[in-house]
C-alpha cells in the first residue's frame, strides 16, 4: 500500500521545504485514515517517500479524486501558517497534471484561513476547487 499517489503527494509536499511540520503530518495521517488506509500503511508511507521532486501519474483518478487532492494540498499548505515556495512551485504542477489552472491555486491558497482553533472545513474547500476544475 506504500504506493498511493494522493499521500504520496501530500508527503512530499509537507517534506518539498525540508522542514516537516508535526502539523503536516497529522494531517496526511487524518487524511489516509479517512480513505480507510491503515495506521502502517500511512507510517510506512511517510516514511518512504522522498522530498523528490517528481509527481506519479494522475492520468486515473476521477474528478472526485482530483478535487479531494487539491483540497488536501490546499489543507496542507496551509495547516502549519506558513507557504512555503518550493511547496506553492510543487503544487502548482500537481495542479497541471491534475487539470487546473494556477489561478486556481493562487485563489483558493489567497482565500483559505486555518484557525488552529476552529479547525478548517474541508468541504468549503472542496466546493470551491470542483468549481475551479474544468471538465
Amino acid at each position: 500500500m506504500a504506493d498511493n499517489p494522493h499521500l504520496n503527494i501530500l508527503v512530499q509536499l509537507a517534506k518539498i521545504d525540508g522542514e516537516t511540520d508535526g502539523s503536516e503530518l497529522e494531517l496526511i495521517r487524518e487524511i489516509g485514515a479517512s480513505q480507510n488506509v491503515s495506521d502502517k500503511d500511512i507510517e510506512k508511507i511517510i516514511d518512504n517517500t522522498e522530498a523528490a521532486d517528481t509527481i506519479p501519474s494522475l492520468e486515473h483518478l476521477s474528478r472526485e479524486q482530483k478535487v479531494d487532492l487539491m483540497a488536501n494540498l490546499v489543507h496542507v499548505m496551509k495547516i502549519d501558517g506558513r507557504i512555503d515556495k518550493e511547496e506553492m512551485k510543487f503544487s502548482l504542477r500537481v495542479l497541471k497534471k491534475l487539470g487546473y489552472d494556477e489561478d486556481a491555486l493562487f485563489e483558493l491558497v489567497s482565500t483559505t484561513y486555518v484557525d488552529s482553533k476552529e479547525g478548517i472545513d474541508i468541504s468549503t474547500i472542496r466546493f470551491r476547487a470542483a468549481n475551479f476544475l474544468s471538465a
